[in-house]
């Protein structure tokens, strides 16, 4: 960093430091007679500075703002300059990355964009290019340190801590081995015999439709009782922790020769054969209960052939029938009525509810046609 004045090198501190330690509450204490400093984050001492003055030459005094090279469209070398301080004082990435990092991935984008453009480019069109640059740059850098930008939420990359700390070792470690094995001897016996049951024959065979015959249950109850099993292992493994969640998968595929136990609901064939040719077009035919379940036609003839077939459904499981009350029973009711009598007492005599015998009385509700 170089400056005119020591106030000058004190800001451009102030600003590396600011990217360095990613925090906007960065300050900078400057003794001008002694040329050292201080840089302070949230008013706790960082590091400390010294200032050194170096006498600039004659000869190799040059104004940088009007130094240009071929090719780059009339832009100077200090336009570049702060088009590249600009990107990464605009970025998020100050706690992923080196800002020197970043400021040389921006600005060699915006060279090599200059460079392969034929025509002068618009300096929001440099700016975009030396954003690119360097957000390739850190995600480069992640993915290199096992940072999974599928699943941010997941850290790291599943297979990334496992190759560098065995495939890629120097020496391989046997500490993974001895935890694992005595960790199965604690938490092996804490499962269900039902549990271990199941492990053993999933190991042992290697099919789940074979460990399913070897245990005689169905195959859905066999991995009802597999999932169970690897979720109380992970609570037991991270015992007053929260236990991670079962995000592998087994590859293991079940036997094509396998015989299904008895009882295991098959698709019958037709199923299939009306997925591939679709259902047989039939004509509407009003009167039936199907046009009314199957095509939802509300005409009078469907709704009637709906509820006589629903009725006739309840007569033969055994429900007895709905009493109704008829249109020559409701003419005795509406003359009782005219003499005086309450429409509560009426319902309580012939067992009917009020409610029912207000609805009949008002219209809101019909009554039953008479018997032939």
């Amino acid at each position: 960093m170089t400056g005119a004045t020591p106030d000058g090198l004190a800001q451009e501190v102030h600003r590396h430091a600011r990217g360095f330690l990613g925090s906007r509450t960065v300050d900078v204490r400057l003794d001008p007679d002694q040329l050292t400093g201080t840089v302070l984050c949230s008013r706790t001492p960082v590091t400390a500075f010294t200032l050194t003055p170096q006498p600039i030459a004659p000869e190799t005094h040059h104004d940088r703002r009007t130094e240009t090279a071929s090719g780059l469209h009339g832009y100077t070398l200090d336009d570049l300059h702060h088009l590249s301080r600009h990107v990464i004082h605009s970025d998020r990435w100050h706690t992923a990355s080196d800002i020197e990092d970043r400021y040389d991935a921006a600005w060699h984008a915006i060279v090599e964009y200059l460079l392969t453009v034929t025509e002068p480019p618009s300096r929001q069109d440099l700016f975009q290019a030396g954003r690119r640059g360097r957000d390739q740059s850190v995600r480069q850098n992640q993915q290199a340190h096992g940072f999974n930008h599928h699943q941010p939420s997941t850290g790291t990359r599943p297979r990334f801590e496992s190759y560098w700390l065995s495939t890629a070792a120097h020496t391989p470690s046997h500490e993974d081995r001895i935890i694992d094995r005595h960790a199965l001897a604690q938490i092996w016996p804490r499962l269900t015999p039902r549990q271990q049951q199941a492990l053993t024959a999933l190991a042992t065979t290697g099919d789940y439709h074979r460990a399913a015959t070897l245990l005689r249950v169905t195959p859905g109850t066999f991995n009802v009782l597999i999932s169970r099993a690897r979720r109380r292992f992970l609570a037991l493994w991270h015992e007053g922790e929260q236990p991670s969640r079962v995000w592998g998968t087994d590859r293991r595929i079940g036997s094509r020769a396998a015989v299904a136990p008895a009882g295991t609901k098959r698709r019958p064939p037709t199923c299939a054969v009306n997925r591939r040719t679709g259902r047989p077009t039939h004509d509407l035919v009003h009167g039936r209960a199907s046009t009314y379940s199957n095509h939802g036609c509300r005409c009078t003839p469907c709704t009637k052939a709906a509820t006589s077939a629903a009725r006739d459904r309840n007569r033969a499981n055994g429900a007895t029938p709905r009493r109704r009350i008829t249109v020559s029973q409701l003419a005795p009711i509406r003359q009782r009525l005219t003499s005086g009598e309450t429409v509560t007492a009426i319902a309580a005599e012939i067992g009917f509810s009020d409610t029912y015998l207000y609805r009949l009385l008002a219209g809101t509700r019909q009554p039953a046609p008479d018997p032939a």
